[in-house]
């Protein structure tokens, strides 16, 4: 087992040629920078979640994850004394190998965030009639870049049409199951990859506070946008100044304490399931 990259949350592990160990945790990032306090217990959230969405929406579209991996994690651990972490279980999931298509796939279902800044005539929570396809390039390094669909199918030809109409029907489809837990997906990110056969397959997280920007819907009712994401660290950061290049200052345990726990309230909302 070859630790073969470490991204901002995730670390991958190498297993067989076939695949990979995908290890959500506990670090925190903002503006693309990761900030040097962890948020315990984060990764755990991550890992359920993705893995409930992907149970939920193996009809819509395949995805990289093997499933019933948990035994075969439990043995990794007892393998590697010391080297994983003894909740590995909990915070990771065992993936098959795909090459991963470099855009992120941006679905947007109201005007807020990012999309206000370029729209500022647009009023926040303003519903799209139909959800808003707005793909980005995928860096490994730095920021992201939002670019047209038509030069996404420049780079991609057909594939990209494929994508827009894959995403937008996973966006409609968690929108309806969020609506019943009372819930208002505003917008969410997803990354795909093709296996060996050439199938397109869902890759890296799902509907998560990483990922997504959910707020409750009786909120959104009475006008407070309030997000269950990392928004609490980013107001912070912005209210003591900080000018989002690295190195990032240290949260207050305050601040790490309310992250970790809009997260497990938002997972607990969606899958019903009590999180302690």
């Amino acid at each position: 087992m070859k630790l073969i990259k470490q991204g901002k949350v995730r670390d991958l592990y190498s297993l067989s040629d076939r695949q990979l160990l995908f290890v959500a945790s506990d670090r925190l990032s903002a503006y693309d920078v990761v900030f040097p306090d962890p948020v315990p217990g984060k990764g755990v959230v991550l890992t359920a979640l993705t893995r409930w969405w992907l149970e939920q929406a193996k009809g819509l579209v395949p995805s990289h994850w093997a499933g019933n991996d948990q035994e075969q994690m439990r043995e990794l651990v007892i393998a590697h004394p010391g080297a994983l972490p003894s909740d590995l279980p909990e915070r990771a999931m065992i993936v098959e190998r795909c090459e991963v298509i470099p855009f992120e796939c941006v679905v947007r279902g109201f005007a807020f965030g990012s999309y206000l800044k370029t729209h500022p005539e647009v009023k926040p929570m303003t519903s799209f009639e139909t959800p808003l396809f707005t793909p980005s390039t995928k860096a490994e390094k730095g920021h992201d870049e939002t670019v047209s669909f038509e030069a996404m199918r420049q780079a991609l030809g057909e594939t990209a049409d494929t994508l827009k109409e894959l995403s937008i029907r996973l966006f409609r489809f968690a929108s309806g199951i969020c609506a019943k837990a009372g819930i208002v997906l505003v917008d969410t990110k997803f990354e795909f990859g093709r296996d060996r056969g050439g199938t397109i397959r869902l890759i890296d997280e799902c509907f998560t506070p990483d990922s997504s920007r959910f707020i409750l819907k009786e909120d959104v009712e009475r006008g407070v946008y309030d997000s269950f994401d990392k928004q609490i660290v980013r107001d912070y950061v912005d209210r003591i100044g900080w000018d989002r290049r690295p190195p990032a200052p240290r949260l207050p345990p305050e601040i790490v304490e309310k992250t970790i726990a809009r997260y497990r309230a938002i997972q607990q909302r969606i899958t019903g399931v009590r999180v302690s």
